[in-house]
C-alpha cells in the first residue's frame, strides 16, 4: 500500500501546481478527541508483539546495527528515531516516538498518536510523509491500535533531538492530499478464519508495498517481487512471494523456518526478518495461507550475482536473465458478454480509474491518465489478466445489462465502481 501511495504521489507531482496544500483544503483531518486507552497486561503484551514484530515500527524509528545479522535496532535506542535520508532540499526523518517529553512523544495525547498512526496526521496537524505506512496501518483494528499506543507509552524515554522532515514544495503539496480521516469503527479479522487473519496481517505489515514492483517499468504482479528498496546507501530487490516455483512454492513449515531465521541469516537486512522472526507460528501460517490466493507469477529475483535484464519487470537485477514473459492463452468469451464489459470504473479511495474499451473482439484497459493500452486476457468470461496490472480483475455482471463494477483481486480487493 505504501508503494501504491508513492506511485499516486509521483503521478500527482507531474500535474499539480506548486501551491500550499492548506490553500486547497488539505490535509483532510478530523478534530482531535480526548479519548485515552487504558493500559493492562493484555494490551501491553499485544502492543509489544505488534510494534516490535508485525508492524516493524523500530525498523524505521530506531538507529540500526547494520553490522549484526538482520540489522536489529541499536540496544537502548528503540523508538528514539532516526535520520533516514538527506539529499539537497529533501530530508526524511523518522521521529522519536518514546515518551520523552522534550524530544519525543511524551507530550502527545493518545488521540494524536492514533490519528498519526492510522490517518497520517501529525500531532501538530501536518500531513505525515507518505513513507510512514499509515495507509497500511489504517487497517489496524481499534483494539490493536489501542494496544500499540499503550505499549509506546510504556517504552523507556530516550532523549534524542532530531530535525524535522523537509520536502520540496511540490512534493509536500502532493503528500498532503493523501491522508484520509477514520471516523467509523475498524474491526479485526473474523476469529477462526486463517485466510482472513493472513490478509489482515499482510495488509497492516505492508507486505504488498515492499514485495510488489510498483515503480518498475512493468509491474510483474502483486507480491511478485522485484521492488528495488533503498535504505541509505543499501539497496535490495524484494523477493517473489507468489505460489510459483520462483517464489514461495515450498511447504508452510519451510516458510515459517525462513521467516524465523532469515533463511539462515542469509536474507538481506533490508528485509526486516529480525522483526518478523518474532511472529507466532499461527500468524506466519496464516500469512502463508493467504499468499496462496495471490495470482502466481514466474519471476526469479535474487540479490546475489550480476544484474541482468529482466523481461518480466523490465529492470536489471540478479537472476533477471532467467525470466521470460509468458502470458496465459485467452479463453473464448461470447460477444454478448464482451459487449457488457466496456466502461469507466473508479475507486476514489485508491484514486484509481480504469477505462475499458472493446476493439476487434478484444478488451483493452487504460489506467488514470495513461495513454498506454493494456490488453485484457480472459481467464474466465468475467475474470481477466492485464499485463502490468497488479492483479487479475473481475467484472461484476448483473443478470442483465452492463457490468456494475470492476474488482482488482488484491489483498484486500479493491472495488472500482462503474461511473460511465
Amino acid at each position: 500500500m505504501a508503494k501504491r501511495l508513492l506511485l499516486l504521489l509521483l503521478t500527482s507531482l507531474a500535474v499539480l501546481p506548486v501551491v500550499g496544500a492548506a490553500e486547497q483544503g488539505y490535509p483532510r483531518a478530523r478534530p482531535l478527541t480526548d479519548r485515552t486507552f487504558e493500559s493492562g497486561p493484555a494490551r501491553l503484551g499485544r502492543g509489544q508483539y505488534l510494534t516490535e514484530h508485525l508492524l516493524q515500527c523500530f525498523v524505521c524509528h530506531s538507529e540500526r546495527d547494520w553490522d549484526a545479522p538482520g540489522a536489529p535496532p541499536v540496544a537502548g535506542r528503540k523508538g528514539a528515531g532516526a535520520l533516514l535520508s538527506e539529499r539537497g532540499d529533501r530530508r526524511v526523518v523518522a521521529p522519536n516516538i518514546t515518551p520523552d517529553v522534550e524530544t519525543g512523544a511524551g507530550g502527545w495525547t493518545d488521540d494524536m498518536l492514533a490519528r498519526a498512526i492510522r490517518e497520517g496526521i501529525g500531532h501538530d496537524g501536518r500531513a505525515l510523509y507518505w513513507g510512514m505506512w499509515y495507509q497500511s496501518f489504517a487497517g489496524l483494528s481499534d483494539e490493536d491500535l489501542a494496544s500499540v499506543i499503550v505499549y509506546l507509552r510504556a517504552l523507556p524515554p530516550v532523549r534524542n533531538a532530531l530535525p524535522r522532515t523537509v520536502l520540496p514544495a511540490d512534493e509536500q503539496a502532493a503528500n498532503a492530499r493523501s491522508p484520509q480521516p477514520i471516523t467509523a469503527p475498524v474491526a479485526g479479522p473474523a476469529p477462526g478464519d486463517s485466510k482472513a487473519l493472513g490478509r489482515y496481517l499482510i495488509g497492516v505489515a505492508d507486505c504488498t508495498g515492499c514485495h510488489s514492483a510498483w515503480e518498475a517499468p512493468r509491474n510483474p504482479g502483486l507480491l511478485a517481487g522485484g521492488n528495488e528498496i533503498v535504505r541509505g546507501t543499501r539497496t535490495a530487490f524484494s523477493s517473489n512471494l507468489t505460489r510459483h516455483e520462483s517464489g514461495v512454492a515450498y511447504p508452510k513449515e519451510t516458510f515459517i523456518a525462513v521467516m524465523r531465521t532469515g533463511k539462515g541469516k542469509s536474507l538481506h537486512p533490508i528485509m526486516p526478518w529480525t522483526a518478523f522472526s518474532g511472529l507466532t507460528d499461527q500468524d506466519l501460517g496464516a500469512i502463508y495461507d493467504a499468499l496462496g490466493d495471490v495470482y502466481p507469477v514466474a519471476h526469479y529475483v535474487s540479490n546475489v550475482g550480476d544484474s541482468r535484464h529482466c523481461a518480466v519487470c523490465e529492470q536489471e537485477h540478479p537472476f533477471g536473465e532467467h525470466n521470460h514473459l509468458v502470458l496465459p492463452k485467452s479463453v473464448p468469451v461470447a460477444a454478448t458478454v464482451l459487449e457488457r464489459l466496456p466502461g469507466t470504473y473508479r475507486s476514489d479511495g485508491a484514486n484509481w480509474t480504469i477505462m475499458v474499451r472493446r476493439e476487434a473482439g478484444k478488451l483493452y484497459a487504460r489506467e488514470n491518465d495513461s495513454t498506454a493500452d493494456i490488453e485484457l486476457i480472459a481467464l474466465t468470461e468475467t475474470r481477466y489478466l492485464g499485463s502490468g496490472l497488479p492483479a487479475p480483475v473481475e467484472f461484476m455482471l448483473p443478470v442483465a445489462g452492463a457490468a456494475t463494477s470492476l474488482v482488482s483481486l488484491e489483498l484486500p480487493e479493491i472495488v472500482l465502481e462503474r461511473v460511465q
